[in-house]
């Protein structure tokens, strides 16, 4: 098993661009800055920080059958 993985996201460009003025702030590539972020968020989630995506108002127009809560 490989010790990395590639992992593959659709972005818009104006998060691109967001993106690649932070990691030239930080004199690093996009995807260093991307595995940096994606490794505190999986460390923020397992301290109980994270904040689910449901948290967001317009992330998704409509909940999935999986997201929604059964009563």
């Amino acid at each position: 098993m490989p010790s990395r993985w590639r992992v593959t996201a659709n972005i818009d460009e104006e998060m691109l661009k967001k993106l690649e003025a932070w990691a030239a702030e930080e004199n690093r590539s996009v995807s260093s800055l991307v595995a940096t972020i994606l490794r505190e968020a999986a460390k923020s989630h397992d301290e109980g920080v994270y904040l689910h995506s449901q948290s967001f108002p317009n992330m998704h127009k409509e909940k999935s059958p999986k997201m929604a809560k059964s009563d």
